[in-house]
């Protein structure tokens, strides 16, 4: 299993009238190097629906990172600054058909492991809000969730948001289809119930999953 440290994820919501031909473009970014052809960064560049059912806005385009060390990412923020003129052109095309864009740092607490028969066709990504002072009891529950999982379950990767909101952590999974995501929410829903999730949710203020399409995969 990878040992990765950090991941950065750049959120583009797309306007709803171009949305459509930002996907060959956002993959041909995601591929090309931004300044050291021989510099790669592992990652997964995602589509999907946005998270806020109120925004007018259209699918959310997810550029996820991962990196070994802290040093990596202020390598990458860097060559992020100073890319090669055909990327940077690319990147501000694709921004001028977005509504927004945001990047969002986040500490792996544990790395995924992807057990699927196929290769990964979509992730899902779970954000929990952690209640004022109690992110440290939402990451021992989940942690412990993890470690409870089947041998042969797809270990879902664990990490804290580092920028923008306080007290957020990250539960993202892989799986082959929209089908098997379906049944992993099925089985984890079997379980709420049970004590140990009934008194972690009191230190829960929200949940919001999203599952996304993967157009690239280099992890």
């Amino acid at each position: 299993m990878a040992n990765y440290k950090y991941g950065m994820n750049l959120i583009r919501v797309s306007n709803t009238t171009s949305w459509s031909s930002l996907v060959p473009d956002v993959i041909k970014e995601f591929n090309m190097p931004m300044q050291n052809p021989t510099k790669k960064y592992p990652g997964v560049i995602t589509v999907g629906p946005s998270w806020n059912i109120t925004d007018p806005g259209g699918p959310v385009f997810t550029t996820s990172r991962l990196f070994e060390s802290v040093e990596e990412v202020e390598d990458y923020n860097q060559a992020g600054m100073n890319q090669i003129k055909e990327r940077s052109e690319l990147v501000n095309s694709i921004h001028e058909r977005c509504r927004s864009f945001t990047f969002v740092l986040s500490k792996i607490l544990i790395n995924a492991e992807y057990k699927g028969s196929g290769k990964p066709g979509v992730l899902s990504r779970t954000i929990f809000k952690a209640k004022v002072g109690k992110i440290d009891e939402v990451i021992r529950f989940l942690t412990s969730y993890i470690e409870s999982l089947p041998s042969d379950a797809s270990v879902p990767q664990l990490s804290e948001v580092r920028t923008g909101p306080i007290g957020v952590v990250r539960l993202v999974t892989g799986y082959e289809n929209a089908a098997e995501a379906e049944l992993g929410y099925d089985r984890s829903r079997s379980n709420w119930e049970s004590p140990e999730v009934q008194k972690a949710s009191e230190s829960i203020e929200s949940m919001t999953r999203n599952v996304s399409r993967i157009l690239d995969n280099s992890i």
